[in-house]
């Protein structure tokens, strides 16, 4: 494992930030309220700032966890892809916070609905964010985006165990 790149990750912190994101969502565009969806946008923010203290973060270490509903799914596999596809996902809900605030609901759910379906997808194991990183690095940006996906790995893919 290269120690400049490749870290161990839990996975399933990252299904359970995805899950509850998703739900979170859905909430909004079901009461038809914006604040569910600058609330994902907030918990988007404060997940990037602070990984390890995000809310739903601490709610897979301090809830599911001790209560047996999840276990560690740890893997090797890049943090910054996801970091960055959660900076993708901060923009899109921020955005969409945005215009449903102002009256712009049709752009603003459709905005909202995209986030939902990729993070759909993210869950089930390919994250669209987590591939853009990557295309990013292919084409020699430096700097955040230094990192190569995991050889034998496709581009935001869910590491195998």
């Amino acid at each position: 494992m290269n120690e400049l790149t490749e870290q161990q990750v839990d996975q399933n912190e990252l299904r359970t930030h995805q899950l509850m994101i998703q739900l979170g969502l859905l909430a909004g565009f079901v009461t038809d309220r914006w604040e569910f969806v600058a609330a994902q946008a907030i918990v988007f923010l404060l997940t990037i700032l602070f990984p390890k203290y995000g809310p739903y973060v601490l709610f897979y270490h301090k809830v599911l966890k001790p209560m047996g509903l999840l276990k560690n799914d740890i893997r090797v596999d890049i943090p910054q892809a996801h970091r960055f596809a959660m900076s993708i996902g901060f923009l899109v809900t921020g955005i969409s916070s945005y215009l449903l605030y102002n009256g712009y609901a049709l752009t603003g759910w459709a905005l909202v609905w995209l986030v939902i379906v990729l993070g759909f997808v993210a869950f089930m194991g390919w994250c669209a964010g987590c591939f853009s990183y990557f295309m990013l690095n292919r084409l020699g940006l430096g700097g955040f985006f230094k990192h190569k996906s995991i050889n034998g790995v496709f581009p935001g893919a869910r590491p195998n165990k």
